[in-house]
């Protein structure tokens, strides 16, 4: 006995439906695989900017901080070997030569994370910017905001040949050269 036709192409109707899902399916995750890991990295430091003399750095509070990001900071300015505190810019003690501010930009897909992370070091007397740098990763597949401050803050503190501030002698005062920033996907 042969087979209903109106069965068979029924048959191969959902065949060829469920093959189209799992090929666009398939499709989907190698491109969330392929854009899940990546990240941006910028760093700049103005000529003659030595970092390494501040021993007391103070970390300016952001007002629309609602994660606590002062205090990992601090925490990490600590671990460090620098003396570091926070709070409201004119809370900031007068032996202070340094802060830092920072800007933070958080996402939520079920849970808050952070996607970007600014974060730059300023005279305390002359308010001119020393040094920043910035973390984005705009995936849900996070870091935690601890992975994030420290990658920042070794990319201030602790600048690899690549990231390395430029030689006075190479950027006249004020101007700004291309050595000065860095990219660099992760």
């Amino acid at each position: 006995m042969l087979a209903d036709p109106r069965t068979t192409i029924q048959t191969i109707r959902v065949a060829a439906f469920f093959s189209a899902q799992t090929r666009a399916f398939a499709i989907a995750i190698l491109a969330g695989l392929l854009f899940a890991g990546c990240s941006t990295s910028i760093t700049h430091f103005e000529p003659n900017a030595n970092l390494g003399r501040f021993s007391h750095i103070y970390v300016q509070q952001s007002l629309n901080d609602n994660h606590g990001l002062d205090v990992l900071i601090v925490n990490a300015l600590k671990a460090r070997g620098i003396q570091a505190e926070s709070g409201p810019l004119t809370l900031m003690p007068r032996d202070v030569k340094a802060y830092v501010a920072y800007q933070d930009q958080w996402d939520w897909d079920f849970k808050d994370y952070l996607i970007s992370l600014n974060i730059s070091v300023r005279d305390a007397t002359s308010d001119n910017l020393l040094a920043a740098a910035s973390y984005f990763r705009p995936t849900a597949f996070m870091k935690t905001p601890e992975f994030m401050v420290r990658t920042v803050l070794d990319q201030i503190f602790n600048p690899s040949a690549k990231s390395s501030p430029p030689s006075p002698s190479a950027t006249p005062a004020g101007a700004q050269s291309t050595g000065d920033s860095h990219r660099r996907g992760q």
